[in-house]
């Protein structure tokens, strides 16, 4: 099996949070088990240059952002034993930091459509393409709606995984077409709550949806931890989300009696028990959240 695992941030070249965590330590577990696993991330300025140093340029191509087309240069790179693809283009990643830029839907659905256009060019055709938060959430819209049935890209799957829901890439309606490139015959597939959702789409597009844990995979089917998108996910437990999540969800949502809501908008299990063990959690939670807002 092949896999090409898509995120916008993986140590130990960049990192603001725990996904760079995550993408820089499942890849080298992956093909620990025999999996080929190989990593494509942006190549932004911000990358130290000894890791620059350690680049090898393979090609430039020119990938399609709407009716325009913009360059796009292809770097290799190997740590610990993974090889990893960066992709450059100093208009869109040549910035001080990696997000909150007012172009942010245009810098990734670049990347998104990148991640696609490479793979005739990197002597690496992946089974699965496993995409990784808002950033890459894209890339699973763009393969369903232009690419599935392309020469050289037929039978793959993509999977999603939400690290932090709370950030879904939300933007007007105005970018459909003219900065994404989608057409008007498929804006339902992003269209959500008045607005386009980047993550609505993967979750609509994706062969698999997964999350980082159980818990959290739990969490976010409560209203008060979705950010809206509680709807969305239960409306595809059944055929869409995978893996943990799809465990978790099939179990806990067909066995209501075992789940209570808490105050404060908490849910758990009964047979978690305890007064203690649910303050415990809900301090836990409320630490992240200060921590999260802290961070944003």
């Amino acid at each position: 099996m092949k896999v090409l695992y898509a995120a916008s941030e993986a140590l130990p070249f960049i990192a603001s949070g725990g996904l760079g965590d995550v993408a820089g330590s499942l890849p080298h577990a992956l093909r620990k088990r025999l999996i080929g696993c190989r990593v494509v991330l942006p190549m932004y300025d911000t990358i130290k240059q000894e890791l620059k140093d350690t680049m090898k340029f393979i090609t430039h191509i020119s990938v399609p952002v709407a009716w325009r087309r913009q360059y796009c240069g292809i770097f290799e790179a190997k740590y610990n034993g993974v090889i990893y693809y960066l992709i450059d283009n100093q208009y869109y990643f040549k910035r001080d930091t990696i997000y909150g830029h007012y172009d942010d839907a245009e810098r990734f659905a670049f990347f998104s459509r990148a991640v696609l256009e490479i793979i005739p060019y990197i002597d690496f055709k992946p089974d699965i393409i496993h995409c990784n938060d808002w950033q890459t959430a894209l890339t699973p819209v763009y393969y369903s709606a232009m690419y599935a049935n392309s020469p050289g890209y037929e039978n793959i799957k993509t999977i999603f995984t939400i690290h932090n829901i709370q950030y879904q890439g939300v933007y007007g309606k105005e970018l459909l077409e003219d900065v994404l490139g989608i057409p008007a015959d498929k804006a339902s597939l992003l269209e959500y709550d008045g607005c386009i959702n980047f993550m609505k789409g993967a979750i609509e597009c994706a062969d698999k949806v997964t999350t980082v844990s159980p818990t959290y995979a739990y969490e976010i089917m409560d209203p008060w931890y979705s950010h809206g998108l509680d709807g969305l996910l239960r409306g595809h437990c059944d055929c869409r989300i995978g893996g943990r999540l799809a465990k978790v969800l099939r179990h806990r949502l067909t066995e209501p009696r075992l789940v209570r809501r808490c105050r404060g908008g908490l849910l758990r299990q009964r047979r978690l028990g305890g007064a203690v063990r649910a303050q415990q959690r809900a301090l836990r939670i409320l630490i992240g959240l200060r921590l999260l807002r802290q961070r944003a």
